[in-house]
């Protein structure tokens, strides 16, 4: 009787002592981004004006837009100069692959009408 007293206080002390131990989610989180709008003004009068604003007028304006106009006609320039420099380099050497090969015919030829002068010659003293 005495050990079943002893293990009841024993399972009770333990059950008792549980931690419940929830997990609490936190609703107030520190964000680095403050609920209000930092982005600094020209002035305080009523026609201030933020970055923003005066960042999207720039670009409408026209000397910027006559700016991005140029830029993309250079590249356009650049990509046409180096489609023609392709082209040339392309029928340049179309043009020396013809030359060495109309080099090589004229050689062969030279050396069939040289072959035909030797036979033409060895045939004569051998006939007198």
């Amino acid at each position: 009787m005495k050990d079943l007293l002893f293990f009841t206080l024993f399972l009770l002390l333990f059950s008792c002592g549980k931690n419940n131990t929830e997990k609490v989610i936190s609703t107030n989180q520190e964000s680095a981004v403050p609920p209000y709008d930092t982005i600094a003004k020209d002035s305080f009068s009523a026609g201030a004006v933020s970055v923003d604003v005066a960042r999207r007028i720039k670009m409408s304006s026209q000397k910027y837009q006559d700016s991005l106009r140029e830029v993309k006609r250079k590249l356009e320039e650049e990509k046409l100069a180096n489609k023609l420099k392709e082209e040339k380099d392309k029928a340049d050497k179309k043009l020396e692959e013809e030359k060495k090969k109309a080099e090589e015919d004229a050689r062969l030829k030279r050396e069939k009408e040289k072959q035909k002068s030797d036979a033409g010659i060895s045939e004569s003293p051998t006939h007198p």
